[in-house]
């Protein structure tokens, strides 16, 4: 993060609304003419090795137990949909719009399916998911409808997937998988008379590795797809770095990383 500041010191204007909701107001922490972001990165670095304690659960019984936990946003019923088949413990939240299917979206829920068979493409989306950990992912749809600056909507999702998908002769050969991706938007969906709940994501291609600073990353987005909503895990963030004239996205993951 310090190298990335350093590098994009002239231009604020890329890393300065994170900095300033992370830390405060940057003008004291870059006063130093000496060291200007030396500050900066101490600042940050002491907030995230304070939040990583919360993870540990010695230090957040002694540190934060004296905190009082916020309570958790309420949402009005009719802005709000779940079902039995998920238990009620995932849920969409409004805005929400009924939309129709392009002809390549239905093909990819045939595809999350894994059969060919008759579907309606009037369908209902939403733009908010409350997995069962009680965390709040978002979508671009979601975004874009409201103008907000939070980029919560970059996920890490386990998959199980068959090995010898293209051998229908083969055994099942399963392992889970782990994806990235951004949410396009999540959609209830009915079939044979249950409703189940989707997330339409754009993947990331191939996914690299930087040994000198643990960090995995990407430079490029991948196909379309429908994942089911119990495979979302938790929230990510994609870093955009540019090297070389190049985009490269380092993902920013607090659990992995740690």
């Amino acid at each position: 993060m310090q190298n990335s500041i350093e590098d994009f010191g002239p231009c604020r204007g890329f890393w300065q609304f994170p900095m300033e909701r992370f830390c405060g107001m940057l003008i004291p922490l870059v006063s130093s003419r000496k060291l200007p972001y030396v500050n900066l990165f101490n600042n940050v670095l002491m907030q995230e090795r304070f939040k990583y304690l919360q993870l540990l659960p010695i230090y957040n019984e002694k540190v934060f137990s004296n905190f009082k936990e916020k309570e958790k946003k309420t949402w009005p019923v009719h802005r709000v949909y779940s079902n039995e088949l998920y238990v009620h413990e995932y849920e969409f939240y409004s805005p929400f719009v009924n939309c129709v299917l392009t002809k390549n979206e239905v093909i990819k829920l045939k595809q999350c399916y894994a059969a060919i068979f008759q579907k309606n493409t009037s369908e209902i989306t939403y733009g908010k998911l409350r997995t069962k950990d009680g965390n709040i992912i978002s979508s671009k749809w979601w975004k874009k409808e409201n103008d907000s600056s939070r980029n919560d909507f970059c996920v890490a999702i386990n998959l199980t997937v068959d090995l010898q998908e293209r051998n229908y002769c083969a055994p099942l050969n399963l392992r889970e998988e782990e994806i990235f991706g951004q949410i396009e938007y999540f959609m209830v969906h009915e079939f044979q008379n249950q409703e189940r709940m989707f997330a339409y994501i754009r993947k990331i291609k191939k996914l690299e590795k930087n040994s000198s600073v643990n960090l995995k990353f990407f430079d490029s987005f991948g196909p379309l797809q429908y994942v089911k909503v119990i495979g979302i895990d938790r929230n990510v963030r994609f870093f955009e770095v540019l090297l070389e004239k190049k985009k490269y996205y380092y993902i920013i993951d607090k659990y992995e990383n740690w």
